[in-house]
């Protein structure tokens, strides 16, 4: 057995951070083994973001887990309604395979916390690749100014504190 951790990324917007960032090669190089739903890939409708995300499923880096129960989606879907059926289909994928949740997603965040499931984000990500010697502290602390300009959701706290942790 592989002592690779399975990961379920959940949204198109962790993909889309990803690859603004220039860190979704880079990313795979983690010791992981990345899932994600149909779902989540309908939601990718940007062409250079397609092209790139689709690389990694040809190679299967990022694999497409197309056994989701529909059933348990759609009962996820009606017990929690802010959700959507791309985030219902990873929560179900998630549960089964009893995997970590990659996502920048609030709710799904809350949800995915009261099922005992870890959730993980963006800092995380950076974070790691820089304390496993993906990233150098330059590099990290560019990639981290960065997300703040490419997504208005990013938590400007959390990278301030992780700026200041990695320059130490």
């Amino acid at each position: 057995m592989s002592d690779k951790k399975e990961i379920v990324i959940k949204d198109a917007c962790i993909l889309f951070d990803l690859v603004d960032l220039k860190l979704l090669e880079v990313f795979f190089q983690l010791e992981v083994i990345a899932f994600t739903t149909p779902q989540v890939i309908g939601e990718i409708v940007d062409e250079e973001q397609q092209e790139e995300i689709t690389k990694f499923i040809n190679n299967r880096k990022l694999q497409i887990d197309n056994e989701g129960d529909l059933t348990v989606i759609a009962n996820i879907n009606g017990e929690n309604p802010g959700l959507s059926i791309p985030d219902s289909s990873v929560l179900e994928l998630a549960l089964r395979k009893k995997a970590i949740i990659y996502s920048s997603d609030g709710g799904i965040r809350k949800i995915s916390e009261r099922k005992n499931l870890i959730v993980r984000g963006v800092l995380w990500i950076i974070e790691e690749l820089y304390r496993k010697d993906f990233l150098d502290k330059q590099t990290a602390i560019e990639k981290l100014n960065l997300y703040e300009s490419i997504n208005q959701r990013a938590p400007l706290k959390e990278i301030k504190i992780l700026i200041s942790k990695i320059s130490k």
